[in-house]
């Protein structure tokens, strides 16, 4: 498998939300109240200089397949996290030292390297703004944190999820402004302590000439570090409860997702299951029992000697593990292209919108037996599915900041993949920077054949000029 991308970590997001990884809704509470107190400066004059006592209210963390540590056990990782956090309430709103006329140029200090240069076109958002000018002090008057932890397998923190919820009163002279400001953060463990890689945030923040409250909202997702293309092969493994999803099984449903970063455009490329190609080491055979001769990894190999796209990562799910991913998200959200009635797979479906459970989710993602085309038709029909799994994902996460948590916890259970879990956590805070505009959905054709009284489809000039179209760059048409 080509590793050219190793440090990329926007592709693994795509694979996570494709493989339709879902979890544990885990929802906040509010906090508790918490205010800052003045910090006197004996023998000088001027207004007082308040201190920010922050309120660390709530602390938890869980794990793959539900480990949940007690508080107790994150003590130094959520105190770390409430310094990062208070560092940047203390440069935004509560030291006027820091705030150097409005200009806060110590703002970037609690967000992770690759964050920084970006958050500079957010600092009207995470501040005073310009109000920082015309006010002499803030006096905080709430300040409340809850942190949430995602741990590894050995139960150690690898990302942190902040809600922060601060008011203050701006002082001018003899008037008072009411401040308020709320914001979701993600953090993740940096050789300088934990630091901020994302942010939404809502902020009402006044001028002195306007006590009227202006309502400022800001999101950022992390950028993908590369502007080339960058493809993650999603393999579906036909294993049944109880089968391993890679010893015997075959690859079902085989789908290359390509992405373009620089112009935030995703491409999903199907190739039935029956297609006859040259797998490495072992001949030539329908390409699905690639998976069953040598893993997914073979399967990989397979993928890239047929169509010359270099692999950047993988995604494998089974029958039990997708039915579970798609009931844990409460369903998904899809136009059904045309009426299905089909007792092998047991697709009984409507022509039209429908939301689907996860038993139906993957009896329409088997079924081929009343699918136009046979196996290209159940090919076209899994990827309606992942590009369904996409928006859901999207619209869940804006109204959940924390969805990526739950997504990204299940992903660790119900998938297999060679990304890390800190990868998959960092990559699916990129989705909405690059599957903002509409995912093209296509599969190759082929003419149908038999071989060893088996029936096959060769791939001919179609599917290798869709190979070639894609690999230019992740994109399918012009």
């Amino acid at each position: 498998m080509s590793r050219r991308k190793a440090g990329w970590l926007g592709i693994g997001a795509l694979g996570v939300v494709l493989a339709l990884v879902v979890g544990v809704l885990w929802a906040l509470r509010s906090p508790s109240v918490s205010a800052g107190s003045p910090n006197p400066r004996t023998g000088s004059a001027g207004p007082p200089r308040y201190e920010l006592a922050v309120n660390l209210r709530a602390v938890q963390g869980k794990g793959p397949a539900g480990v949940v540590v007690k508080p107790a056990a994150l003590s130094a990782p959520a105190a770390a996290v409430e310094r990062t956090i208070t560092q940047l309430y203390d440069i935004g709103f509560v030291d006027p030292r820091l705030w150097s006329g409005g200009r806060f140029p110590s703002l970037a200090a609690p967000f992770a390297p690759e964050a920084r240069q970006r958050v500079r076109a957010h600092v009207a958002d995470l501040t005073l703004g310009k109000a920082a000018g015309r006010l002499e002090a803030v006096r905080p008057t709430r300040a409340r944190l809850d942190v949430r932890f995602m741990l590894d397998r050995a139960r150690h923190p690898i990302m942190a999820f902040a809600h922060m919820d601060f008011a203050g009163v701006g002082l001018a002279e003899d008037a008072e402004l009411p401040i308020s400001h709320q914001g979701d953060y993600v953090l993740r463990r940096t050789d300088a302590g934990w630091r901020i890689v994302s942010f939404r945030v809502t902020s009402r923040v006044p001028s002195v000439q306007q006590v009227k409250a202006k309502v400022r909202e800001a999101s950022l997702s992390p950028a993908l570090p590369s502007n080339g293309p960058l493809f993650v092969l999603v393999i579906g493994s036909d294993a049944r409860p109880g089968q391993s999803i890679t010893s015997g099984t075959r690859g079902d449903a085989i789908h290359i997702v390509g992405v373009n970063p620089k112009r935030g455009i995703v491409s999903v490329l199907g190739i039935p299951s029956d297609s006859y190609v040259s797998i490495p080491g072992a001949g030539t055979g329908k390409i699905n029992g690639a998976l069953a001769l040598g893993g997914p990894e073979l399967m990989v190999r397979t993928v890239e000697q047929l169509t010359g796209i270099p692999i950047d990562a993988y995604v494998l799910t089974g029958f039990a593990g997708f039915d579970h991913m798609v009931k844990a998200v409460g369903g998904i959200s899809i136009d059904i292209p045309y009426a299905m009635d089909d007792a092998f797979s047991g697709a009984h479906f409507r022509k039209g919108p429908t939301h689907l459970s996860g038993r139906q989710a993957l009896a329409l993602a088997r079924n081929r037996h009343d699918a136009p085309g046979g196996d290209f038709g159940r090919s076209m029909n899994q990827g309606r599915i992942i590009v369904a799994a996409m928006r859901e994902f999207l619209s869940d996460l804006r109204k959940d900041p924390f969805a990526a948590l739950r997504w990204g916890l299940a992903a660790a259970r119900f998938m297999q993949t060679d990304l890390s879990l800190t990868q998959m956590m960092e990559l699916l805070l990129a989705v909405p920077s690059i599957a903002g505009n509409q995912v093209r959905n296509e599969v190759v054709y082929g003419g149908g054949a038999m071989v060893g009284g088996s029936s096959v489809i060769r791939l001919g000039g179609f599917a290798y000029a869709k190979f070639r179209d894609l690999r230019i760059d992740g994109v399918l048409g012009r």
